[in-house]
């Protein structure tokens, strides 16, 4: 009879917790602490790799509606070893060729090259070595890993959904039709960067360096961020 009141008592308390937490999920849900934009969005048509590398190109650059200049991608390029001046130049650019997102600096000369995964994508053959040679190399003292131990202002980002995706061996390898003088192997070690830590960290910093009235912008970053963690 104990162990029976035992059970009993144990089902009551799972029930009661149960009860409580729908009550709570009904609240919150009142309270429109589920709605965000980007999941209906993507339920609607999708949030395709495109997409993906579009709204993070939009918090990139200095675009005049989010109208924070060049905070974003300071914060962004801090994270990944380069440190800029408030009034640096950065050209930001996506989907143009075959580069889903590059960070440009004309003077000094400097390229962030981000190889977007969001849709867990495959990795191409030969990828990142023909990024990197077609818009970071120039002459045969950069074909060598010492030269971007001189020189953090070149880099390659390579952004998956979660750290369980790995970049490939393959992508790094130089193409056969290339010149045999070139490295075998891409000279330039890549950032393995995941939408659910590296960029919810950034989005974070983003929503902290944001005035507390500018409530849109905190909100869609926010949601932004919560959606990167589905992915």
């Amino acid at each position: 009879m104990d162990k029976f009141d035992k059970y009993s008592k144990a089902i009551d308390d799972c029930v009661s917790i149960m009860e409580h937490i729908k009550k709570e999920r009904k609240s919150d849900v009142e309270k429109g602490k589920y709605i965000n934009v980007f999941s209906l969005w993507n339920n609607f048509s999708g949030l395709l790799e495109p997409i993906h590398s579009r709204i993070l190109h939009f918090f990139l650059s200095d675009n005049p509606m989010h109208g924070q200049g060049n905070l974003f991608i300071k914060l962004f390029l801090k994270r990944i070893g380069i440190d800029i001046e408030n009034r640096e130049e950065w050209v930001s650019t996506a989907e143009i060729g075959r580069v889903d997102i590059m960070l440009k600096r004309y003077h000094p000369r400097s390229v962030v090259i981000i190889e977007n995964k969001s849709n867990w994508a495959g990795n191409q053959p030969n990828q990142l070595y023909r990024y990197w040679y077609e818009n970071i190399h120039l002459d045969e003292e950069d074909c060598h890993p010492e030269y971007y131990d001189r020189h953090p202002e070149f880099k390659i980002v390579y952004l998956v959904p979660k750290k369980g995706k790995q970049l490939s061996e393959n992508s790094m390898e130089r193409p056969s039709y290339y010149s045999s003088d070139l490295p075998d192997r891409l000279p330039i070690i890549p950032y393995i960067f995941s939408f659910d830590e590296e960029i919810s960290y950034w989005l974070t910093e983003c929503i902290n360096s944001l005035p507390k009235e500018n409530i849109p912008l905190i909100n869609l970053i926010s949601q932004y961020k919560e959606y990167c963690k589905q992915l």
